[in-house]
């Protein structure tokens, strides 16, 4: 039977989707890229058509998989009308990101750790950007800096991704939405403790 031909677009989105299974599964040292071409149903020369190697296909997906979760949180925030909404919704976000796409997390957030510095430049790329908008919104709270305030902002996130991998090992005994509503609480109360801008006092 024949294969039906897909654009160079379409094949390079399958080619990706195939490969976050098999570099969940393996990890990075483990995946091979014959194992991705015969898991897509295509030979090692198509697959090496569109990634010159297993490290640019990861590179690759890294760059897709924070593209797409920046973008979902940072359309959340904005969609908000005040910071604690914008804080529970960039949050809610995150974690409706983790939920469906739980190989992407364990990728983003586990298997780069301690990698090739690439990986890890990738990784930083994505919490810089991730930074300068919550830091925003705590600088546009509090007036602290936007140095301080987006160092701030690392603290929540970092909490955010302790809490994540704990909820998906624990085969997230606790509802999303409760997890959600609590680190939002958390973090919310954690803020409102710092002075508020002077015109607001």
């Amino acid at each position: 039977m024949a294969t039906r031909r897909l654009t160079a677009e379409a094949r390079r989105a399958q080619l990706l989707s195939v490969a976050r299974e098999v570099f969940a599964e393996d990890g990075y040292p483990g995946a091979a890229m014959e194992k991705i071409a015969q898991r897509a149903g295509v030979t090692k020369p198509v697959l090496y058509q569109h990634f010159e190697g297993k490290k640019e296909l990861y590179l690759a997906l890294l760059d897709s998989d924070m593209s797409r979760l920046l973008a979902q949180v940072s359309g959340a925030i904005e969609s908000a009308h005040d910071n604690p909404s914008r804080i529970r919704k960039g949050l809610a976000a995150y974690f409706n990101y983790i939920e469906a796409n739980v190989d992407s997390f364990r990728l983003l957030f586990r298997e780069t750790m301690g990698a090739d510095p690439e990986f890890r430049e990738s990784i930083d790329r994505f919490h810089d950007a991730a930074a300068t908008s919550i830091g925003a919104i705590i600088s546009d709270e509090t007036g602290k800096s936007l140095e301080l305030a987006e160092l701030l902002a690392r603290g929540i996130m970092g909490m955010s991704e302790a809490a994540a991998t704990w909820w998906l090992d624990r085969k997230q005994e606790i509802e999303k939405a409760e997890l959600v509503e609590s680190l939002a609480e958390l973090a919310w109360r954690g803020l409102a403790a710092l002075p508020r801008r002077k015109e607001d006092e």
